[in-house]
């Protein structure tokens, strides 16, 4: 049975297991958010709306003053109902992103928590968020988790690739590759959630694979990429469900990657080499808003990129791309001490916990295109 994404996505269970995930960096990230704030927000703030609001998450980072100029909206009941039961004192509205109950230019900041990376018609909201924003107005999105690949898949599928797992990163899997074997894999990061293959070498592959009885193919590890060849078994919606369902469970994710990295040699031996590319859903969506709030739409991008910030604690950890890993890696970023306007400290060499936020912000134009 196909899961309904309508059911899961607006599960108030759903709620409490973001907070769960978010605790241990709550901190950090309000440090980060409320640095931006203060930073692109208009002081006073105005009028302010929040899309996507969900249970109030975003609202519990706010400054006092910001929290009482936000409207929060949200197009879920029950989420909207669960914001209302956490923080009495909100002003909450359930409304669609791309249907706001406002009036042209009478909104001078729109707030979002992870929804632009969710949206299926972001130009629509887009549109919306142009049409309530007085001129000068911004729209401050912030992105603390990792990123839905639900806007990535379709663009690569349409391209005629497949989006496969990083299996190429996974360290309990290359620790026992031959050098020659980790060394034919493909290039990528850590925080690249994504491989893709062109789909007229991946599925041809695998389909004669099966139809000989292959191992390989055989296999039930390759989940939602083991029935690919068979006509009319390509299902989008599912095949992304199964894919970010196989990915959150680690043993699943690392049999697949397994599977992936079995086939991936193979293709190689039998003569039929893939062309894959190592893929970072959040640089992509960086990418993407960068675009879609571009001047050609009547906006200008002030700031894109991962803000991040630290606190002392014992060893090493950091979360990007709500990914996160126990030894130092090269990041791109920009310190939160620069937006805050204070010298970035140095960093102590006994133990930190940092975190990056991805940020967007976008300026409404004024008049004749003009921030």
């Amino acid at each position: 049975m196909t899961p309904d994404p309508g059911t899961k996505w607006h599960d108030p269970a759903l709620l409490d297991h973001l907070r769960r995930v978010r605790r241990p960096w709550d901190a950090l990230v309000r440090r980060v958010v409320r640095a931006v704030l203060k930073r692109y927000l208009p002081d006073p703030p105005g009028t302010l709306v929040e899309i996507g609001a969900g249970g109030g998450q975003l609202r519990e980072w706010l400054p006092d003053d910001v929290a009482a100029a936000t409207t929060h909206t949200e197009p879920s009941k029950p989420f909207a109902r669960a914001l209302r039961e956490r923080h009495p004192t909100a002003k909450v509205v359930v409304a669609d992103a791309a249907k706001l109950p406002f009036d042209a230019g009478s909104v001078s900041g729109v707030l979002a928590l992870c929804v632009l990376d969710t949206l299926p018609d972001l130009a629509s909201v887009r549109a919306e968020l142009a049409r309530v924003l007085r001129p000068g107005g911004v729209v401050v999105h912030v992105l603390d988790l990792s990123t839905s690949p639900d806007a990535l898949f379709p663009e690569l599928i349409a391209a005629g690739e497949l989006p496969l797992t990083n299996f190429a990163r996974d360290p309990a899997l290359l620790d026992v590759l031959t050098p020659a074997q980790r060394a034919a894999l493909p290039e990528a990061d850590d925080f690249d959630e994504v491989i893709a293959v062109r789909w007229g070498e991946f599925v041809p592959f695998v389909g004669m694979l099966a139809r000989s009885n292959h191992p390989l193919a055989a296999t039930a590890d390759l989940g939602p990429f083991a029935t690919l060849h068979e006509p009319g078994a390509f299902d989008p919606d599912r095949f992304a469900l199964e894919f970010m369902a196989a990915s959150a469970d680690a043993a699943r994710l690392q049999k697949l990657n397994r599977a992936m990295i079995g086939l991936f040699l193979a293709a190689r031996q039998f003569g039929k080499p893939w062309t894959v590319r190592a893929l970072s859903t959040r640089t992509h969506l960086r990418a993407k808003l960068a675009t879609a709030f571009g001047s050609d739409h009547g906006f200008a991008v002030e700031f894109a990129g991962p803000v991040r910030a630290w606190e002392v604690a014992d060893g090493f950890t950091l979360r990007h791309a709500g990914r996160t890993v126990s030894r130092p890696l090269p990041v791109p970023f920009t310190p939160v001490e620069e937006l805050e306007g204070v010298p970035p400290a140095a960093l102590p060499a006994d133990g930190v916990r940092a975190t990056t936020v991805e940020v967007l912000i976008a300026r409404r134009a004024t008049v004749s295109g003009q921030t």
